[in-house]
């Protein structure tokens, strides 16, 4: 991988909530349909006063994409929000679990992604850690406003 990868540990990471929207399909390197995900859930949390400084924008992942067909693959694409927030319509809320995770932190092209998580993964691997619940990343950034157009992003993946 000739991309930057800043540092993948093992940390604890507290219980978030997570205000989303699910996808079902292909994904994979669709940036326009991430863009779209976001804009929805972003304007929906906005207008509800739930975004604020520390929110982070999450995909979570919920299919191995070896196992299961790409049109049935499932995401969850939003942001972290109070607790105590309450569904509403096709915005949906669910728990991060309090946990260890796995968390690599990159600086990548959105093409080195499937390399970033390999490297997760061969981190746990090496470690003896197998995933047990979420896995995720956060972005850190808008890449339009990276210099290069790299997205900062941390991948976590709850293990035991």
């Amino acid at each position: 991988m000739t991309e930057a990868v800043l540092d993948v540990t093992t940390v604890h990471l507290p219980e978030r909530t997570l205000a989303y929207i699910r996808n079902v399909g292909p994904y994979a390197g669709n940036t326009v349909l991430f863009e779209q995900l976001f804009n929805r859930v972003s304007k929906w949390a906005l207008g509800k006063g739930l975004l604020t400084p520390e929110s982070e924008a999450i995909t979570v992942y919920l299919d191995d994409p070896e196992s299961v067909p790409e049109e049935l693959q499932r995401i969850n694409v939003g942001f972290t929000v109070p607790a105590g927030t309450k569904p509403d319509g096709e915005f949906h809320v669910t728990k991060l679990p309090e946990a260890d995770y796995v968390v690599g932190s990159f600086e990548i092209a959105p093409h080195h992604y499937r390399e970033a998580w390999m490297s997760v993964f061969a981190y746990m691997g090496e470690s003896g850690l197998v995933p047990h619940g979420p896995m995720y990343e956060s972005y850190k950034n808008d890449p339009s406003k990276h210099p290069e157009g790299k997205h900062v992003v941390d991948i976590c993946v709850a293990v035991k």
